[in-house]
């Protein structure tokens, strides 16, 4: 896979808002990650990861996004993942990934939700 990695965050209030593209693997879980940690630093524990725009996550990318779960939870923070692809949401809910984070049809969902 050869597809360009991008992303964008911005803060809405006391929520993280991070919009991936592109193939989310090793590279591109692990830019999230740092966003994650410099935002929970910040004391900002309510993230949003809306990933329309990455409909192919590899394994090595959700282990990556489990180490974000964790740092999420130390924090008593919270985590929703957004626009998942079917196969995505499948996978994660193989994986446990939804067991610690909610899973929204899109953005606006989960950002009322954490700022509610």
């Amino acid at each position: 896979m050869s597809e360009e990695f991008s992303l964008t965050h911005q803060v809405d209030g006391s929520v993280l808002i991070i919009r991936t593209n592109g193939y989310l693997n090793d590279l591109g879980a692990e830019q999230v990650d740092e966003i994650c940690s410099d935002n929970l630093e910040k004391g900002i524990n309510k993230i949003v990861i809306n990933l329309e725009q990455s409909p192919l996550i590899n394994s090595i990318g959700i282990s990556i996004l489990i180490g974000v779960i964790e740092a999420i939870e130390e924090s008593e923070g919270a985590l929703a993942f957004t626009n998942l692809t079917p196969t995505n949401r499948k996978t994660f809910e193989m994986m446990g990934l939804l067991q610690f984070a909610e899973p929204f049809d899109t953005e606006q969902e989960a950002v009322n939700k954490f700022k509610g």
